[in-house]
């Protein structure tokens, strides 16, 4: 079954981090996911199936979900797509698994099990987010190793606290399914790829990017970095 595919391949986490495109109430509220990178063989097939299971009352039932599309990556991962679940609540996010195992989910799950093929499973958490800027639906994820991880948010905290960025900078933690090494996600979203690359050359040439540079050069392994965006396609179940 497709779903739970989902959930036993852990082969080769990548990022799967991500366009969290739905409302919190909290700025301070914690968001968990669960992401799935899938190489996907017919997209518009793919697509037309999730939104009709996704319309059905089992999938109406199921956490905010979002499909996106990876746009830049580099030759080693093989991913075309995302596919997310998450939730404030944990009991609720890991509910998501009994949605796939009905009959309503069974048409979705024999049909794209031969037009799809999950690449990486991916849970993990926010740690520094705005929830009203969720919204935003291009995407920049770069993986990261930290050694320590409270140094690192209080450098982090202090950095986006100080630039100046119309859009939002976020931190996560990767639970489990990461690279080896990786431990956190920086997450940028912007309204648009020429809106993120003015800013970021903006951003990077500041004071406060240079001194978080500097604060984390010792407690983060800087070779392990590896960066992606990616586009949102579609979000459901939003409230």
């Amino acid at each position: 079954m497709f779903y739970f595919k989902f959930l036993n391949i852990m082969k080769k986490p990548i990022l799967g981090m991500l366009m969290f495109l739905f409302s919190f109430q909290s700025f301070s509220q914690q968001v968990y996911w669960q992401c799935f990178n899938i190489v996907v063989d017919s997209p518009t097939e793919f697509a037309t199936l999730l939104d009709a299971f996704m319309k059905t009352e089992s999938g109406k039932s199921i956490t905010p979900a979002a499909l996106s599309e990876w746009r830049n990556k580099n030759s080693t991962v093989k991913a075309t797509h995302q596919l997310c679940f998450f939730s404030d609540d944990v009991v609720e996010l890991e509910g998501v698994r009994a949605k796939f195992n009905n009959v309503q989910a069974g048409y979705f799950r024999g049909r794209v099990e031969n037009n799809a093929k999950v690449e990486a499973s991916i849970l993990g958490q926010s740690l520094i987010a705005d929830p009203t800027k969720f919204g935003l639906p291009y995407g920049v994820v770069y993986a990261v190793s930290v050694q320590d991880p409270v140094a690192y948010g209080e450098a982090f905290s202090k950095m986006v606290n100080s630039v100046d960025y119309n859009g939002a900078i976020e931190l996560h933690e990767a639970l489990a399914g990461a690279e080896p090494g990786i431990t956190h996600y920086v997450v940028v979203r912007d309204k648009s790829f020429s809106s993120w690359i003015t800013q970021r050359n903006v951003v990077i040439q500041s004071k406060a990017f240079q001194d978080f540079l500097e604060a984390t050069r010792d407690i983060t392994a800087t070779e392990l970095t590896e960066a992606y965006t990616n586009q949102l396609l579609i979000q459901y179940n939003v409230q």
